[in-house]
């Protein structure tokens, strides 16, 4: 027999009772802190756009977009990728100007031993120079090994006839012209 009016009974359904109470209050406050937190974050957001995003928003980002990032190669180190063209006559004769006033010699005392067309993997134009930084996307130009008063010179260079001469792994720039009469002095 179940006596409904008990005085145990009457205290567990309070207890009930409040229970549920706070749980619903604690609800409550959950989702209404939830709704002022988020739009705290979106006004920080107007705030400091240089926050980064989250991993999770930067893949939702990726899957939206549907094509996954290609994986790209890191440059490499190798000097030169060889092609097959000449080299235009207008840059050989940039090369041989700078010979000249380099090994202090005529052009006529100046040898082409090999002129190729070559591909750069970098703006260090196969001579990279520690403690450099440089544009790291591949730069078409030319490779020209010319010799003169017994010593070989190899000039590297893009194609609008910007060059370095590579001698033993370090680089240096084009030689200056020299003044051959300086204006006397008064």
């Amino acid at each position: 027999m179940i006596v409904l009016n008990s005085p145990a009974r009457g205290s567990s359904m309070r207890a009930a009772v409040r229970c549920r109470r706070t749980v619903l209050a604690v609800l409550a406050l959950t989702a209404l802190s939830a709704g002022c937190s988020s739009g705290a974050r979106e006004d920080a957001g107007d705030r400091d756009a240089a926050q980064p995003a989250s991993v999770e928003d930067r893949r939702a980002i990726v899957e939206k977009e549907g094509k996954p990032a290609s994986p790209q190669r890191a440059p490499s180190t190798e000097a030169v990728t060889q092609g097959s063209g000449e080299v235009p006559p207008q840059i050989l004769a940039i090369f041989q100007d700078d010979l000249a006033r380099r090994a202090l010699v005529k052009h006529d005392a100046i040898t082409v031993v090999s002129a190729t067309e070559q591909e750069w993997p970098n703006g260090a134009m196969g001579c990279p120079q520690p403690g450099e930084m440089y544009t790291q996307m591949i730069v078409p130009g030319y490779r020209v090994v010319m010799q003169a008063a017994g010593n070989r010179y190899a000039y590297h260079s893009d194609r609008r006839g910007n060059f370095i001469v590579c001698a033993n792994g370090l680089s240096f720039p084009p030689v200056k012209e020299q003044v051959r009469n300086p204006a006397p002095a008064e």
